[in-house]
């Protein structure tokens, strides 16, 4: 396991991925009213750092929805990375209402544990996004070992999406989504919030259990630009495992890229 934080549970409940392990082995903090583990004795110097790092002081929770999937880590690694999935995946109105397929271009940097993609064109094909207004900048940082920080900008308003895997001891996975922002007014539309992406995370389990069930088909894994963040994303774990084994720093294998994809 990469020395990292995973998001567990709410501060009020047991941590299943901890159930039945060693409690000397692993360190908890809490942040964002969640709890979060790592391996105990790991250099705080060769860790990702929390993602609670990337909210600011006027932020307020304003959405957090879980789903629990039968499926490999690593595919659900996959699935936050994976750029091009949204039309076949995701079909709430909210978010993709125009079945036609755009070219969509997005300029990759690496990342102190991972990359960030920034959009090169206009976010066209998710209406909720027209809410926060046409001068919007929109980045997307994968962070090791599993978490997708979505920052979001335009004039007075600012959010920080975020989106995480956990392993647990059941052979499951969970799906955590927590939405940040700082417009206090948005917090009394949590609870519909917080439902509506649990539906967006239920379809992505969907896929995520009938990949699962279907491991063994020999299907091909990488078939082109929009797959390149996948291998970003197994090199970039095979670095920090080695760095972390032989006790040097990371280096990131990631290389500034501009890709392009139909969605």
């Amino acid at each position: 396991m990469l020395h990292g934080h995973a998001l567990t549970v709410d501060q009020s409940g047991p941590s299943p991925v901890l159930a039945g392990a060693d409690a000397e082995t692993w360190q908890a903090t809490a942040a964002l009213g969640m709890v979060w583990v790592r391996q105990a004795g790991a250099d705080d110097a060769r860790v990702p750092p929390l993602p609670a790092e990337d909210l600011e002081a006027d932020m307020v929770q304003v959405c957090y929805s879980v789903v629990r999937v039968a499926t490999d880590y690593d595919q659900a690694v996959l699935g936050l990375v994976d750029p091009a999935h949204v039309p076949m995946v995701h079909n709430s109105w909210w978010w993709r209402s125009d079945p036609v397929r755009k070219v969509k271009t997005k300029r990759y940097t690496p990342s102190p544990y991972g990359f960030t993609a920034v959009s090169c064109d206009a976010f066209a094909s998710a209406p909720v996004y027209d809410l926060v207004g046409q001068d919007r900048s929109v980045s997307i940082e994968f962070r090791l070992p599993s978490a997708r920080v979505e920052t979001v900008r335009s004039k007075g308003f600012r959010l920080c999406n975020l989106t995480t895997v956990t392993p647990e001891v059941d052979g499951r996975i969970t799906l955590r989504n927590l939405i940040f922002c700082n417009q206090p007014l948005l917090v009394p539309a949590r609870p519909v919030l917080s439902w509506l992406g649990r539906r967006f995370l239920s379809q992505d389990a969907v896929i995520l259990e009938t990949l699962n069930s279907e491991a063994d088909t020999g299907r091909p894994l990488f078939a082109g630009p929009p797959d390149q963040p996948s291998l970003w994303y197994y090199a970039c774990k095979r670095a920090l495992l080695e760095a972390q084994g032989s006790g040097a720093v990371f280096d990131n294998p990631v290389e500034p890229s501009i890709l392009r994809w139909r969605t």
